[in-house]
């Protein structure tokens, strides 16, 4: 039997690992699918007590609302699903399942990329288009306009046709993708105050890197370029910058993420 992949250990090992995440982050990613109820009930609720009244929601608090279960969501997942792996008891009964490291770590790589965005998404996108159906006062569903406005931001940066290449949708996965993997790698690599340490570890890598950008414009110098930058060329060299980036950085981010699990042990 291959020791790396076999796909029907690896499918025994995913669905176990879904329903663990359904027991150890379940009830948290449906709360927090629920804050554009937590925004109108707050809305409300504070319209009453000073206007006496019923107020009609602005969409700007539900747009806050999204960014906020967005927030939580990509931080509490990896802790309560992945974070028990540091522990003694729990980590050496992880580590004796039947499956592969590359088989664990794929698991955690579809469930936090793609099942934990796909839920949260459809429990948002339902809760806002129910309340927007049952209540005046709600108005429209807000996801519509979320993505429209991301559409009208895309436009807006196009240039004789030519665009950022990925897309204000794309890149916005993406950017759940980037931020949930890193604190998955938090998760399992500190054993205690797991999010306040990757906060500090993303503070120091954005020093370093402030650091290391500010020696380079100091040795830069305009004026020995000699290259006529127009705006289609400005962004065909931006979308380059952005591949680049997300090349590295989810490089950096399986790797780490695949080594600190083939090599955990307690």
């Amino acid at each position: 039997m291959n020791k790396t992949f076999s796909f029907q250990r690896f499918t025994k090992y995913f669905v176990y690992d879904l329903k663990s995440s359904w027991h150890n982050a379940g009830l948290t990613l449906l709360i927090i699918s629920c804050m554009p109820v937590f925004v109108f009930a707050f809305y409300e609720l504070f319209s009453l007590l000073f206007a006496h009244k019923l107020g009609y929601l602005n969409h700007g608090a539900v747009v806050a609302g999204y960014v906020t279960s967005f927030i939580i969501a990509v931080l509490s997942f990896p802790t309560r699903q992945y974070g028990s792996i540091t522990d003694k008891k729990a980590g050496s009964a992880w580590i004796m399942l039947p499956a592969s490291a590359f088989e664990k770590f794929l698991s955690l790589l579809l469930i936090c990329c793609i099942v934990v965005p796909a839920v949260w998404l459809s429990l948002m996108a339902a809760t806002d288009g129910l309340l927007s159906l049952v209540s005046k006062h709600y108005g429209d569903m807000v996801l519509p306009i979320i993505f429209g406005g991301l559409n009208t931001m895309m436009s807006e940066l196009t240039v004789q046709g030519f665009h950022l290449g990925l897309g204000m949708v794309a890149s916005t996965w993406l950017s759940w993708c980037g931020n949930i993997l890193f604190f998955a790698l938090a998760a399992i690599v500190f054993k205690k105050y797991k999010i306040v340490y990757g906060f500090l570890v993303i503070w120091g890598i954005g020093v370093l890197l402030s650091i290391l950008m500010g020696f380079g414009l100091m040795a830069f110098n305009p004026s020995d370029i000699k290259v006529d930058i127009n705006p289609e060329r400005f962004l065909h060299f931006l979308n380059i910058f952005i591949y680049v980036i997300y090349f590295v950085e989810f490089a950096l981010l399986d790797l780490g993420l695949y080594f600190r699990i083939k090599t955990i042990k307690h």
